[in-house]
């Protein structure tokens, strides 16, 4: 049975309200950005507590992934640094957005982005943010352990082996804009501050 989690970036809706809204996860963002889209210590101490498990995603720009093996190599590491400090367990996975409509031609870099950085996290925590045809082809070439594919340039098709699914876009709960989310396995790369889940804890 699929679990329900949203997304958000500038906005925050505050555990209430997520609660309220039946949340059981929340994807949020690691980046360069410094206008207050990035998960904060005190945001995933809140979320926490009220029982919300976290995911974390690194995206500074749209097309970053096309970089190659330098920028993931680089990213991974601001990823991991801004992980550590808002408590995310060293065991857990950063998926990498790609957040285009990447065609064959370019996955290449995208594979080369994905080395980089599981030379900085481990294989194990790679994983990436992107639309069907990207999801496909880095499991098909073992790049990524985790996979969240967006129905975005998806044509309806879904990537049985991706753990987490972008289902649905432009909602609202407690005045802040965010999307709609689904986890498809058991482990989906969620985690607390300080904890990753147990074998017997249920994946909501």
């Amino acid at each position: 049975m699929a679990v329900f989690g949203v997304d958000y970036a500038w906005g925050r809706p505050g555990a209430a309200a997520l609660q309220k809204a039946g949340v059981k996860f929340v994807c949020r963002y690691l980046s360069h950005d410094k206008t207050g889209k990035n998960l904060t210590r005190s945001e995933a101490e809140e979320l926490s507590e009220a029982g919300i498990w976290l995911v974390a995603v690194w995206e500074s720009t749209a097309s970053r992934a096309l970089g190659g093996r330098d920028a993931g190599e680089a990213d991974a590491k601001d990823a991991a640094e801004q992980a550590t400090a808002c408590g995310m367990p060293d065991d857990r996975p950063v998926y990498f957005a790609v957040d285009f409509d990447a065609t064959s031609g370019q996955q290449d870099e995208i594979n080369a982005y994905l080395d980089g950085a599981a030379s900085v996290l481990g294989r194990d925590r790679v994983g990436l943010y992107a639309g069907h045809g990207p999801i496909n082809r880095a499991f098909d070439a073992g790049k990524i352990t985790y996979g969240w594919q967006t129905y975005a340039w998806s044509g309806g098709k879904w990537d049985g082996r991706a753990q987490l699914q972008q289902y649905s876009n432009d909602h609202v709960i407690n005045g802040v804009d965010l999307d709609y989310d689904r986890a498809m396995d058991h482990d989906y790369g969620q985690w607390r501050v300080g904890a990753s889940p147990g074998k017997d804890d249920k994946p909501g």
